[in-house]
């Protein structure tokens, strides 16, 4: 039977409560943001509650390599070590076809190619916005957003970070409308720092009451920290 809430709770952070005790099975959470918004960490936070929670996960990232990685997750306290050994975590990086200098490539069609990114209970794409720049051709487009539909119908969690900024609107637009949770994330001056606040826009299904903005920072070991007060 399909769980109704995916848990992704650790000790001592209040995340999960924040966002009505988990995140319910099928969604496809959209994370906004510009650079240096926070939309990796708050993703890596994200996989390492399900993991765990004893989820399975696949994570696909546009910036790191699997030592960046481990190094990254490390660095604030999310030990992935165990996980990958035990392959209850699967990543995959496409940094070294991201930043080579080449023709234009078909990423969308190659991720759908790999079954075993697929397999997992929650898969996690960041940066979304960094292969969907590349991808010339909407149907493809459409065709990738129509095939995550059809997979969170089966009660997976898919997660897309995305920078608004590297998108032609039609295809933001189109993005956020396959969506069905989506958080914008900001930083902003409070108090003469700086702080990053999730700004949920969307939220269907939930399964509890959430903070309709949730403030958080990031400290080293320790990795993100819910701040108390709401920044407005």
């Amino acid at each position: 039977m399909v769980e109704e809430l995916l848990r992704m709770d650790l000790k001592g952070d209040e995340l999960h409560r924040r966002l009505g005790g988990g995140i319910p099975a099928g969604t496809i959470l959209v994370i906004e943001g510009d650079r240096g918004s926070g939309k990796s960490i708050l993703s890596q936070r994200l996989l390492y509650g399900f993991l765990m929670n004893g989820y399975t996960c696949s994570y696909v990232s546009s910036q790191y390599t699997t030592v960046e990685y481990v190094k990254q997750m490390m660095s604030i306290g999310y030990d992935v070590i165990p996980f990958l050994i035990r392959k209850k975590l699967v990543f995959v990086s496409l940094y070294p076809l991201l930043s080579g200098v080449s023709e234009e490539r078909k990423f969308l069609s190659r991720l759908l190619g790999e079954p075993r990114l697929w397999e997992q209970d929650v898969v996690m794409i960041d940066s979304f916005s960094s292969i969907l720049s590349r991808e010339q051709d909407v149907r493809a487009v459409r065709n990738f957003l129509m095939y995550i539909k059809r997979l969170s119908s089966l009660g997976k969690v898919i997660v897309l970070t995305a920078n608004p900024e590297e998108l032609p609107r039609d295809v933001l637009f189109l993005l956020e409308e396959a969506s069905t949770m989506l958080m914008r994330l900001n930083v902003r001056v409070f108090g003469g720092d700086l702080k990053n606040s999730a700004t949920i826009v969307k939220y269907n299904n939930a399964k509890g009451a959430f903070q309709k903005i949730i403030p958080f920072r990031v400290e080293p070991k320790v990795g993100l920290v819910v701040e108390i007060a709401a920044v407005v």
